[in-house]
């Protein structure tokens, strides 16, 4: 049986292992990290422990009616300070949701309502809520708010600056609570409390400053009968509780109140501009289409209130205090600040980025005091978690106090991790830490909306306080994280500090005296109107118009760059050789082999035609085969007055390598055309994939007259022209819905196509095959052993109605998505909200993305209508995040950047070819985790993010199965390796596809479609004729599809030729894939012979082509009949060419054939069509 985590102790009665919450701490969180997560010595239980209730229980709601949830759910609860552990359940989030379901939650509710951080992910108000929500607070609507954070800053100062120099402020947090409150409430709803005013006049904060901290205090627990009345509550008849209650009623009533004034309010018009997120709640669409829930309004309101002023205003003041403690960190800080602003007395929008060190004091004090002192996320279902077994309703608390304070990721060179070093915030120091060892703001879907928000005004917060006030400790005070009344995040306990004016700064006066700050000119925001509105949209035009190209003369040669392309590189470099005519001065375009063909525009008229393709197994790409057709049906001479250049894009390890390429070159020559530049080439496969075709380019352009692609500083028309496919869309709003999901996304482009054929004629033209394949069963683990180190799932999908045509030996393409984690990462580097919507235009798609939804032609996409999805959905499934990204992926970047800090850092990286190579791609840097070390300095917008970067690429997995005889021909199944392993940045890397098929449940959707093979690799006509199969690990896939066809001629009375498998495995025992299926063929005799290569189980490695020599007299006898077919399947690096030699070798031994001859028999096999490979790179 699976083991669970383990106990963090024995337990005792009553208490189980909860003795670990108690200690000197009063947050009882940083008592369990004192005790079971030390920082001072190794981990006692392990970096996950399973703590034991006792008498306790925590009663799990909110599962379907029926669910049977295993007695340790309520009995038991996860607690972990392990970044993999944060990563697994990133990765997992659908199996690991936030829920809101326990006693002591749904008391806080009662207060709440079901607002954005107090409900279940399954909540409609929760979902309509957190499309809208997030919208208000991304970064180009975050810079907005710049006026107001630095006015109610400015009041700040101005009413500290009335107190004399060497005063002991009292009720420091108070302050600080009073002015994000403000700050909050005037950026969000268009009103100023003017709490910091009040407070300072000596009044009573704004109404609703009072009665949210006793609701919510109430709820909490930090207020109650002892703190409200002391000794008095044990007074006979005094009847504190109902006089609690009777309170707390009276407060929730007033708060109802003020916030249905609120909403009214900015509903007439008569609060809040367009800014306001009342009325994105009132008037936007959630990505479902539907508004806001009226009654939810309030829910959403309290939840903003809680999550945007009261945590701010705690990491503000640990975060003075500590720097108060650490005079040289506060010198620091106060030196680039000065640096920063240049003479100014305050900060501005533009210079918020540039305050570096600031940041890392303000994440540093996160870090040690997370306003959020527990993540917690529940199991779905019965599950394991890092190998461990998890029962459903089990609920797993991340303790950000343990996870922050790992010695393992925060100690070493920076000392005790409870120590305050800002250092460790430094670029560097970040690069090299676990990307999932700092979450202060949550993690996933649930993480804080207004991260970037809390960011930029605490740097403009502590840059201001900084540069007027020296902050000195209170002699004897001891910083001390405390829940005080009305509060729900750990606040610095009775905080007080000593203020002086800061020497040389604004408020010092002659001897030191504190000048009172005098009213201020208005501040020199530099954010222009286009800011205001939607800076993205702005910057992304201003790019385009830099980069427009000049206009072409109609009269001007032609180039026709034509492609043929399954994966899309090819169509890029297309694209590429096409863009860099036109600035030449030529007329260019692309188009596909197949389309010029069927266009008729291979004229001989001395045009130019420059042909970039792909090779597959020796065979044309999809979108090229018609065109083989017919250039091999031209005759010699045909094509005289045609000039060609050809490029070829493939992968060493095939054997085929540049088959193809090679073919067009030779014909195009046969058939008179004239080279006008050699044969090029690139391997995928190899190292200088981008350099190679960059040199071939920059070459054949200088042979053709036009300057090569270095000279222009400007990148490429085809990547400015994507620029404009995706753009931001918050201002439309309208009833236009935004698509959140793969299924919906999936319909909606049916739909739009279907709707642009019928408005072009109804041809059905363009109707592209894909389309979403759903999940029709639940995989299965193929691997015997689970603990093997592999696993292969057996995975069943259901192909549309329409489109289930297929045969045995046919693939299955499909496109898999990013890792939720690496998208979550990638947005809030380039400060997208993720539920921001995302406008795509399918007329200006110019460049590969075109990959992505093939057979869609010009005139099809130009009559669709703009289609809106989220950012996420966009950032999942279009930019590839995983890849390390190339040198010149990195250089497109860097030429995008707003920030020349980061420019220059990006070039000096991609210029420096071995700085690259060991920090970049020897590390395995994802694009994801790159555009992560630079976040919130990039500037980028996300169509930008989308036109740099290398696009996901679609996956090809051999059908395992066959619809002949099948009960439901429409479904189709697949044998999926699971790929795992961490990378040089100790990121856990699941492979795409892989782990996404095997992890989709019954009824989830991929995109996806059959593809047919150019080639021949199905079973012959003749079903008489002898098959030899080899097929070692998943490679057995399509010989399985083989066998189920051949049962199935069985059953129909056929006489079957023999057939002979060769598969293999490390060992029996562990990953022998369908061992129970091929033990069935033989003895149904759909298979003759089965011989299985075991490669680890004796002291010799024993592998497929070792028993195909051991069986050389059997294979032999087979290979004579002329219409014996062998079918190879697998790795083309190692496996494939090995299986070659071996039938040669057969050849040589049992045919007497000399070595040559042998070589040319399997030559000939392979070129008529006898001996057929179906291989990939490992």
């Amino acid at each position: 049986m699976v083991p669970t985590f383990p106990l963090p102790g024995m337990p005792v009665p009553v208490l189980g292992t909860r003795y670990h919450l108690l200690g000197a701490e009063e947050i009882p969180f940083y008592n369990v990290a004192a005790s079971v997560f030390p920082c001072d010595r190794p981990y006692p239980y392990g970096a996950t422990v399973r703590c034991y209730l006792g008498g306790a229980r925590s009663r799990v709601e909110d599962y379907p009616e029926g669910t049977v949830i295993h007695g340790d759910a309520e009995t038991y609860l996860t607690w972990t300070a392990d970044p993999c552990v944060v990563e697994e359940l990133l990765s997992r989030a659908a199996e690991f949701p936030k829920l809101w379901n326990r006693p002591q939650q749904k008391a806080i509710s009662d207060f709440t309502g079901n607002g954005l951080f107090t409900s279940n992910e399954t909540s409609e108000d929760w979902q309509s809520g957190h499309s809208v929500l997030p919208r208000g607070f991304n970064q180009i609507k975050v810079k907005s708010f710049a006026p107001q954070i630095l006015d109610k800053t400015r009041a700040f100062v101005r009413e500290w600056s009335k107190f004399s120099a060497g005063h002991r402020i009292e009720g420091v947090s108070d302050w600080l609570t009073s002015m994000t409150a403000d700050a909050v409430v005037a950026c969000s709803m268009g009103l100023d409390m003017q709490n910091v005013e009040r407070m300072g006049a000596g009044k009573p904060p704004h109404p609703f400053i009072d009665n949210f901290r006793f609701g919510l205090g109430f709820v909490t627990g930090t207020i109650n009968a002892k703190t409200e009345f002391g000794a008095k509550r044990f007074v006979p008849g005094f009847g504190a509780q109902a006089q609690l209650r009777k309170k707390y009623e009276q407060c929730k009533k007033t708060m109802e109140k003020l916030v249905d004034e609120l909403v009214e309010s900015t509903r007439a018009g008569e609060l809040g501009d367009r800014h306001s997120i009342i009325r994105s709640m009132l008037e936007d669409r959630a990505a479902s289409g539907k508004h806001v829930r009226y009654g939810a309004l309030y829910g959403h309101v309290i939840n903003l209130m809680i999550a945007g002023h009261e945590t701010t205003a705690a990491t503000l003041g640990f975060t003075m205090q500590l720097l108060a403690e650490n005079p040289e960190c506060e010198a620091r800080a106060v030196e680039e600040v000065r640096n920063v602003l240049q003479g100014r007395t305050e900060p501005d929008a533009d210079d918020v980025p540039k305050l570096q060190y600031v940041e890392q004091c303000f994440r540093e004090a996160l870090r040690l005091y997370s306003p959020v002192t527990g993540i917690n996320r529940d199991a779905a279902h019965d599950t394991l978690l890092q190998g461990r077994r998890v029962y459903q309703g089990e609920r797993v608390l991340v303790l950000t106090r343990a996870l922050h304070t790992n010695p393992e990721h925060w100690g070493g060179e920076f000392g005790n991790p409870l120590s305050f070093n800002p250092d460790r915030f430094a670029p560097d120091a970040v690069r090299r830490r676990h990307p999932n060892a700092y979450h202060p703001w949550g993690f996933g879907p649930r993480a804080c909306i207004g991260s970037q928000f809390a960011l930029f005004e605490a740097k403009t917060f502590l840059a201001s306080v900084l540069l007027h006030f020296k902050l000195q400790r209170v002699p004897g005070y001891t910083l001390k994280a405390s829940l005080h009344a009305g509060g729900a995040a750990p606040t610095p306990k009775d905080l007080a500090l000593i203020v002086y004016p800061r020497p040389g700064g604004p408020l010092c006066g002659p001897g030191g005296i504190m000048q009172p700050l005098a009213p201020a000119a208005p501040a020199r925001i530099s954010v222009s109107d286009a800011h205001l509105g939607s800076a993205q949209e702005a910057g992304a035009t201003a790019c385009i118009k830099r980069d427009d190209e000049p206009p072409v003369d109609s009269d001007a040669p032609v180039l026709r760059a034509l492609y043929g392309s399954n994966s899309g590189s090819s169509q890029e470099f297309a694209a590429q050789v096409a863009a860099a005519a036109r600035r030449a001065g030529l007329n260019s375009d692309t188009a596909s082999l197949n389309a010029a063909v069927k266009e008729g525009s291979l004229v001989t008229d001395g045009r130019l035609v420059v042909v970039v393709t792909s090779t597959y197994n020796g065979s044309p790409p999809d979108n090229a085969a018609a065109f083989k057709a017919w250039l091999m049906d031209q005759n010699d001479g045909s094509l005289k007055g045609l000039r060609f250049a050809v490029f070829g894009v493939g992968n060493s390890q095939w054997h085929t390598y540049q088959q193809f390429p090679r073919e067009v070159d030779a014909a195009l020559e046969r058939c008179g055309a004239e080279r006008v530049h050699p044969l090029g080439a690139c391997d995928v496969d190899g190292p200088s994939f981008d350099s190679d075709f960059d040199d071939w380019l920059t070459s054949l352009l200088r042979t053709v007259g036009g300057a090569p692609p270095e000279q222009h500083t400007d990148e490429d028309a085809a990547e400015v022209e994507a620029l404009r496919e995706f753009t931001l869309d918050e201002a439309s709003g309208g009833s236009n819905p935004v698509y959140m999901d793969i299924a919906s996304t999936m319909e909606a482009l049916r739909k739009a196509k279907a709707e642009a054929i019928k408005s072009l004629g109804g041809s059905g033209r363009g109707m592209n095959r894909t389309r979403g394949l759903e999940v029709a069963s639940a995989s299965r683990e193929l691997c015997k052993k689970a603990d093997g180190g592999r696993s292969v799932r057996h995975v069943t999908l259901r192909l549309p109605e329409d489109l289930c045509d297929y045969r045995a030996g046919d693939h299955l393409q499909v496109m898999a998505p990013n890792d939720p984690a690496l998208v979550a990462m990638a947005l809030e580097a380039i400060g997208v909200s993720p539920d921001a919507p995302v406008c795509w235009d399918p007329k200006v798609v110019r460049r590969q993305y075109r990959a992505a939804d093939p057979g869609v032609d010009e005139e099809l996409r130009s009559a669709m209508p703009c289609i809106r999805f989220t950012a996420t959905m966009v950032a999942t499934w279009i930019p590839d995040l995983t890849a390390v990204p190339s040198r010149k992926v990195v250089s497109r970047l860097a030429h995008r950047v707003r920030s020349e800090e980061v420019r220059d850092e990006l070039r000096a990286l991609v210029g420096d070819a071995k700085l690259f190579k060991d920090s970049v791609d020897a590390a395995g840097v994802s694009l994801a985790e790159l555009l992560q070390r630079f976040g919130g300095r990039l500037g980028i917008t996300i169509g930008e993010l989308c036109a740099v970067a290398k696009p996901l690429s679609w996956r090809f997995y051999s059908i395992s199965s066959s619809p002949a005889g099948a009960a439901d021909p429409r479904l189709v199944t697949l044998s999926v390796g699971q790929v795992n392993y961490t990378t040089g940045t100790g990121r856990v890397h699941r492979g795409l596809a892989s782990s996404y098929l095997g992890d989709l449940e019954v009824g989830g959707m991929v995109p996806g479609f059959v593809r047919k093979l150019a080639g021949d690799f199905h079973m012959p006509d003749d079903p008489a004729a002898p098959v030899i199969m080899v097929g070692p690990g998943t490679g057995v896939a399509p010989m399985m599809g083989f066998l189920q066809e051949r049962e199935h001629l069985l059953r129909s009375g056929q006489a079957l030729g023999p057939a002979m498998l060769f598969f293999g495995c490390r060992r029996r025992d562990e990953d022998y894939l369908y061992e129970e299926e091929l033990d069935q063929a033989l003895k149904s005799g759909a298979l003759s012979d089965l011989h299985v290569a075991c490669s680890r189980e004796g002291p010799q490695k024993v592998y497929v082509q070792d028993l195909i020599w051991e069986h050389r007299a059997a294979v032999w006898k087979l290979l004579q009949q002329p219409s014996a077919r062998v079918y190879v399947c697998g790795d083309a690096r190692a496996m494939a060419p090995d299986v070659r030699k071996a039938f040669q070798r057969v050849a040589e031994n049992c045919g007497g054939r000399s070595g040559s001859r042998a070589s040319n028999m399997v030559a000939a096999m392979i070129e008529s069509g006898r001996y057929l490979e179906d291989v990939w790179a490992a």
